[in-house]
């Protein structure tokens, strides 16, 4: 009995030793540990001489230890429970193993075991060897960094500490079986068995959490960057609108559409339409009503270009009244469907706007493989033309009507 209460001393105080350098500012102090040790090793010989149920002891021994790194640290509950907890799961697993063993070794029921002083306390005394040497083992894999990183983060902590309270709970049905008279070296290899799954399924989920917990950085990291590379394209995207696009309208500019019809050249891309459309009145707006009017003018012409095209075609602002469109991958005949919707919105518009009378001339050309091949300018030249050419067409009728 007194080498068994000496064994159980000196792993508290290796337990404590080893505590110290995971709890928040832990009492680093010799005399700490030797208290500490006295004290759960005079409450373990009389929890056992008063008969407590053996399986209470392991919930004395969590609260306990929980309490007294409580009192010796700074550390929050969360990582003061777990802590205890660790330790206490370790002795309830591998008492629950070696009890079984130890009683087929003898020749004894556990009952027996349990209920004889001599035989329990020299089982004690082996018991906690192997314990030790368990921990020991356990360090070579765990370093004290991981379980302070564990022990810190809220939602693992509590989660590891929700399983060993789940596996606890559990125990208590396998210490009531070995503690009853009808207990039968039969079933041995049941409480052989549950004691290593126990284990297994702590020790699985504790490397998961603590991997867990080691990989939050690079994700942290990993968030930043790409919330850095999508601020970045957010800006890139900012620089290209202003470089790209008009700022009255919104629409593309002339810039933008030769570098597009350029591009088309290069690779030989065909069947598309170009479209020059010219704002009439837009001058005569911008003197009698000012250019806030026309440029509200300009505004409501670029709308209504650009709910009657295409998701797929582009629309630019070249300068003052005069836009460009450019239909992709169209056939000719449809171009027609195209320009009438253009005029039928058109026609809405004006009928909404009072002050200023809306309409525009618009000429076409479709770009075929051979008309490609003549080159941009020429291509841009050409649908100019074209509209200039309508629009005279226009003020012709209204000069006979």
């Amino acid at each position: 009995m007194f080498l068994a209460i000496i064994i159980f001393f000196g792993f508290n105080f290796y337990i404590f030793s080893y505590i110290a350098k995971i709890l928040v500012n832990f009492k680093k102090n010799i005399l700490v540990y030797l208290y500490m040790s006295c004290l759960n090793t005079f409450l373990m010989v009389i929890a056992y001489y008063l008969k407590s149920p053996y399986y209470i002891s392991y919930f004395w021994a969590l609260i306990t230890l929980t309490i007294e790194f409580l009192i010796f640290s700074k550390a929050k509950f969360t990582q003061a429970f777990l802590c205890s907890g660790i330790v206490v799961i370790n002795i309830s697993a591998i008492q629950m193993l070696f009890i079984p063993i130890y009683s087929l070794i003898l020749g004894v029921t556990p009952y027996e075991l349990f209920n004889t002083p001599n035989i329990f306390f020299s089982s004690l005394a082996i018991l906690f060897i192997i314990i030790y040497i368990v921990f020991k083992i356990n360090l070579k894999f765990i370093s004290s960094k991981d379980i302070i990183k564990l022990s810190t983060t809220s939602i693992y902590s509590i989660m590891v500490s929700a399983i060993i309270i789940f596996i606890l709970f559990y125990t208590i049905i396998d210490v009531i079986v070995l503690q009853s008279m009808e207990y039968s070296l039969e079933y041995l290899i049941t409480f052989v068995t549950i004691p290593i799954l126990t284990l297994s399924l702590f020790y699985t989920l504790f490397f998961y959490s603590i991997k867990s917990v080691n990989m939050m950085p690079f994700k942290r990291k990993s968030d930043k960057l790409e919330l850095a590379k999508i601020q970045s394209n957010i800006h890139k995207k900012n620089i290209e609108d202003k470089i790209l696009k008009d700022d009255l309208t919104s629409c593309y500019n002339r810039k933008y559409i030769e570098s597009n019809l350029k591009q088309k050249y290069r690779d030989n891309i065909f069947n598309f339409a170009i479209l020059f459309v010219d704002i009439d009145g837009l001058k005569m707006v911008n003197d009698t009503l000012g250019h806030e009017f026309g440029d509200e003018y300009i505004i409501n012409v670029s709308k209504v270009i650009r709910q009657a095209i295409r998701e797929d075609d582009l629309v630019a602002r070249l300068g003052g009244d005069e836009f460009l469109i450019i239909l992709n991958d169209i056939d000719e005949k449809d171009i027609k469907s195209i320009l009438d919707r253009i005029n039928e919105k058109m026609n809405i518009l004006d009928k909404v706007t009072k002050k200023y009378k809306v309409s525009a001339s618009i000429g076409y050309i479709f770009i075929d493989e051979e008309l490609l091949k003549t080159g941009v300018d020429n291509i841009i030249k050409i649908a100019d033309d074209k509209m200039r050419m309508q629009k005279k067409h226009l003020k012709e009728n209204d000069f006979k009507c």
